[in-house]
């Protein structure tokens, strides 16, 4: 039983540990792409001295999209400095975790989840918005490239045209993705904590009986 109870607790740690560390990956380039597809677009409307809405709309993408992702990348940080206290703690007892070791671990997690359940829940929401402003930064880059197919324009102009493309699809669907399974995660340890403040009130109303 404590060997099933033990990978289960591993398995979730993993995932936490992993959850955290692609947010931090997917929120690094989301800050990137947004910098650079702000400034890029900042040069074309100084170059060519003209008020161009497709620039104009694509640099204000670019700067909400850094905005939400450097907070998007804080709190990946923070979640996952957490994380990794029980994950060292956790490492330190491995070869030799008793019942009542993996209970205090469990607990710790618990007590991680309940400290930053309104965090997770922020990052959840953050991770989604960002994620639908590269899909449709991702379509006006599109929008962009079907004309330029028509025209022929270079073969490297075009090339890099589709890795902006598929970096932002990419990035957006990550986000999305990313929001989905925080949300599982959270979906989850809400239910575990109400089953405990649940079983904390049957036994204060036990002791109160007695």
């Amino acid at each position: 039983m404590m060997s099933v109870t033990n990978n289960k607790f591993q398995r979730e740690l993993g995932s936490l540990y992993a959850l955290a560390i692609i947010n931090i990956v997917f929120s690094g380039l989301a800050m990137a792409l947004g910098v650079s597809t702000s400034i890029q677009n900042i040069f074309t409307l100084i170059a060519s001295k003209e008020l161009m809405l497709y620039q104009i709309l694509r640099t204000i993408i670019g700067f909400i999209a850094f905005g939400i992702s450097l907070r998007w990348l804080i709190s990946s940080s923070e979640i996952l400095n957490e994380a990794d206290d029980i994950k060292d703690n956790y490492e330190e007892k491995r070869e030799n975790v008793t019942n009542e070791v993996l209970t205090g671990l469990i607990l710790q997690m618990t007590s991680y989840y309940r400290q930053n359940k309104a965090k997770i829940k922020k990052l959840q929401v953050v991770s989604g918005v960002g994620g639908i402003c590269f899909l449709i930064s991702g379509t006006l880059t599109l929008a962009n490239i079907l004309p330029s197919l028509i025209v022929e324009p270079s073969p490297w102009i075009i090339a890099f045209q589709i890795l902006g493309l598929a970096l932002s699809f990419g990035i957006g669907i990550a986000g999305l993705l990313i929001t989905h399974f925080f949300y599982k995660y959270s979906s989850t340890w809400d239910y575990r904590l109400q089953k405990s403040a649940d079983a904390e009130k049957a036994f204060e109303k036990q002791l109160e009986e007695n």
